[in-house]
């Protein structure tokens, strides 16, 4: 009979303990799981930024490739050559003449 109440207050004993301590490490998960989800939504806000910094430095790069873009043009217009006739010369350079003395 003593071995008999040995073996139930050992059990008893055992469960009582399983007990106890899986309720603390439910506390300690409970506080993992809600520091993750913060992480979590820390992590979503960064994505977020990135995502929106990435749509600006887009933006910014095909302005960028519109204006050199332009610029080319504006160059080529600048040292486009012209047809030039003899007479145009000679009439320049006789024009130039007068206008300095």
């Amino acid at each position: 009979m003593k071995s008999l109440w040995k073996y139930i207050t050992g059990f008893f004993a055992f469960v009582i303990g399983i007990l106890v301590l899986s309720g603390k490490k439910n506390k300690k998960v409970k506080e993992i799981k809600g520091k993750i989800k913060d992480v979590k939504s820390k992590v979503k806000k960064v994505d977020s930024k990135i995502k929106s910094a990435e749509k600006q430095s887009d933006a910014i790069k095909k302005s960028l490739k519109s204006k050199k873009k332009a610029l080319k043009e504006i160059e080529k217009a600048k040292f486009k050559k012209k047809d030039v006739s003899k007479k145009d010369a000679a009439n320049f350079l006789k024009n130039y003449k007068r206008g300095k003395k």
